[in-house]
């Protein structure tokens, strides 16, 4: 027994004797350098391209069997120059020779240094690797290929090294440049059922946007097998980019997830997302499905508040002059996504700008826009540039060049497709107020309709619709308009800013006004050429305050006389019952025939023609005085009573030339007094009549005079 355990001992001592040999004598013996030409060879015969080993083979046994390479290079396909398609500065993989006998494949890390590939697509559409894309694979039944079999049982690798890469891809079809450089990736090691930490880091440069993009990934993978699942915990991508196309020329972004994968690609999730670029963070979740067939996505997303102000400031953005300095200094948002059969709905929207909160939801199909919209107040005047400008500076219509271009964006409003709707509670713009206010918008085929309700303005209520034609070579645009209940005086203050008189508003009065214009074109110009329709306006009731017409009037009588008028206790206000008008537009120019005023003294009647493209008018106002009796202010106009006093306006409609006709004054004076004088010669007449003839007679002859 002994002399059989002495036989079997000698056995294992030569066994690891003779590996141990092979170990140190294979590679002596055998040099990989020396089929370097035929592995070359046959390279170049496969891909037809010219293929380069600058550098040395290495060849390792035991305990690893591996091979490194270096200086390696792929010739790049004809046509596309003479820089490599490929190259490798070095390269290695190794595989632990005993875990072959269990069938088991322990590769150590996996690494390669110094990767350079250039993608290229020429101006027909060809690309440098569609020869390699068609070669080199076996067919069905290739003997060649292997169809089963033993294999390893199990794989595990060391891990995966790739040290400073760079990748080109260079379209010429497109103009498209862009390169990656400084790519580095590093694995933990990787073994069935165990997560995997990846490192990524990489830099982008593109052409054309000009950009320059610094990126940082890092994550945990692991499979699950069971749920056919992949999952990447602590997903994080910092990208830091600069650029022309970029905001402020800068940008420093950074996303946090947990990302959820199915291996058929079929879904995708993100959960806990944050997305953060300087103070402005967004968070929420993206839930992907049929990715394959029909992708459908839903979400949430919620920006924390922000100051809005400051955070354009940091990227450099500037923002317009407001009337605010304090405007934009909050701003958040929520909101649901919906997306599936090409259509992507925002639902629950909600917005906080300043103190102004809108709600509501939108849709979006190919180039359809849907929106439904509650705004519950907002102040405009706070984001308009301010009222006051520096001393000298022009205002924008003064500063501009003078030439005149087109007010409508055409091609815009012809591929316009929208469907929407807007309800605003209280607004204010250019000191004017507004409430319940409801606008819709509809745009399809060229042709927008845009519909204005307003519940109270200035206790008025007003109605109106703009619909706009650009289907055909000129725009084409109706306007139609009305308002009822309108008070004049608030109004007025709000629109002149002027303080109020003795605690009160220097206008009162309520009135309507109705337009109905149609007009063509798509400038200034073209469209006071060709504007038509009709309008008309009325108030009723109304007072302006400050100022006594009747009393002026006398005052400038009694200086032509050399007289001083006493002290009057009358409110210095002027009334009015009645201020009507209407008109009829054609070809750009308004007709006016039937203007009137009147107040309780006086009545003011007007005719005449004001051509609007022309910036010309011809007008003549006639006012009367109907009345003298003192309490309505007409004391002390006894000559001019009903005399027409004509004023003929003509000239520039912004500054009008005005004329008296004196003639016509002074022709009806003297048929004022001429009618005076023959009704005190028929009273007299009469009286004396009456006291020599009687009653029955004197009426009898009464029809004579």
């Amino acid at each position: 027994m002994a002399k059989l355990f002495k036989i079997l001992g000698s056995l294992i001592a030569v066994l690891v004797l003779l590996v141990v040999a092979a170990v140190v004598v294979l590679p002596m013996v055998i040099d990989p350098n020396d089929y370097k030409a035929e592995i070359v060879a046959k390279v170049s015969e496969r891909t037809g391209r010219e293929f380069r080993i600058d550098g040395e083979l290495k060849l390792s046994v035991f305990p690893w069997l591996g091979i490194e390479i270096g200086d390696v290079a792929l010739g790049n396909a004809k046509g596309f120059g003479e820089q490599p398609f490929a190259a490798v500065k070095r390269a290695a993989l190794r595989v632990k020779l005993m875990s072959l006998l269990s069938k088991q494949l322990e590769v150590d890390t996996i690494g390669l240094d110094g990767l350079q590939l250039n993608l290229a697509r020429a101006k027909d559409g060809r690309s440098n690797w569609d020869d390699l894309s068609k070669g080199g694979q076996a067919a069905d039944g290739d003997p060649q290929r292997p169809d089963g079999g033993g294999g390893a049982a199990g794989l595990s690798i060391g891990g995966v090294r790739i040290n400073d890469a760079r990748v080109v891809w260079d379209d010429r079809s497109s103009g498209q440049h862009f390169q990656i450089e400084r790519f580095n990736l590093n694995s933990d090691a990787i073994a069935p059922g165990r997560p995997v930490g990846l490192e990524l880091e990489m830099s982008l440069r593109s052409k054309e946007p000009a950009l320059s993009a610094d990126v940082r990934i890092e994550g945990t993978v692991s499979l699950d097998e069971a749920r056919q699942q992949l999952d990447v915990s602590g997903l994080r991508v910092v990208v830091e980019a600069g650029g022309e196309a970029l905001p402020g020329g800068a940008l420093r972004a950074e996303l946090a997830s947990e990302l959820q994968m199915a291996l058929d690609g079929k879904r995708l999730a993100l959960k806990g997302l944050k997305l953060g670029v300087d103070d402005l963070q967004l968070s929420g979740e993206i839930n992907a499905s049929d990715l394959d067939t029909a992708p459908a996505f839903t979400g949430t997303l919620a920006l924390a508040e922000l100051n809005l102000r400051q955070w354009l400031a940091t990227q450099k953005i500037e923002l317009p002059a407001m009337a605010d300095e304090t405007a934009l200094n909050k701003l958040a948002l929520r909101m649901n996504l919906k997306s599936a059969g090409g259509t992507t709905r925002i639902e629950d929207l909600l917005i906080e700008l300043d103190q102004t909160r809108i709600s509501g939801s939108a849709s979006l199909k190919g180039e359809a826009i849907g929106f439904a919209l509650d705004v519950d107040a907002i102040d405009a005047d706070r984001y308009l540039p301010p009222v006051a400008r520096e001393e000298g500076q022009a205002p924008a219509a003064e500063a501009g060049s003078g030439e005149e271009g087109p007010l409508l964006p055409v091609e815009t409003l012809r591929a316009l497709d929208i469907n929407g709707s807007l309800k605003i509670g209280r607004l204010t713009i250019k000191k004017l107020l507004a409430e319940q206010i409801e606008l819709s918008v509809a745009a399809r085929g060229g042709k927008l309709s845009i519909g204005q309700k307003v519940g109270s303005f200035y206790q008025g209520v007003f109605d109106g619709k703009v619909d706009i034609d650009v289907t055909g070579k000129t725009p084409v645009m109706q306007i139609r308009e009305s308002m009822s209940g309108l008070q004049v005086g608030p109004l007025v203050k709000d629109l002149t800013g002027e303080d109020r008189f003795a605690g009160e508003d220097r206008f009162a009065g309520k009135g309507r006004f109705s337009a109905d214009l149609n007009t063509r074109g798509n400038s200034v110009k073209a469209i006071k050429q060709s504007l038509g329709g009709k309008l008309d306006f009325r108030f009723e009731d109304g007072a302006v305050k400050g100022f006594n017409l009747a009393r002026i009037i006398r005052e400038t009588k009694a200086k032509f006389q050399g007289q001083s008028l006493p002290p009057d206790d009358a409110p210095p206000q002027t009334d009015f019952s009645e201020l009507s008008a209407s008109a009829v537009i054609d070809q750009g120019v308004l007709n006016n025939q039937d203007l009137l005023a009147k107040s309780p003294f006086l009545r003011v009647t007007g005719k005449g023609t004001v051509d609007l493209a022309a910036d010309r008018l011809d007008y003549t106002v006639t006012p009367v005085v109907v009345s003298t009796d003192a309490g309505q202010g007409g004391e002390g106009l006894e000559e001019l009573k009903g005399v027409p006093v004509p004023v003929r306006l003509s000239g520039s409609f912004a500054k009008p030339d005005y004329a008296i006709d004196w003639g016509a004054v002074l022709t009806g004076t003297q048929k004022a007094k001429i009618e005076e004088k023959k009704q005190e010669v028929q009273q007299k007449l009469e009286k004396k009549l009456q006291d020599k003839l009687g009653d029955g007679l004197q009426n009898k002859l009464k029809g004579l005079f």
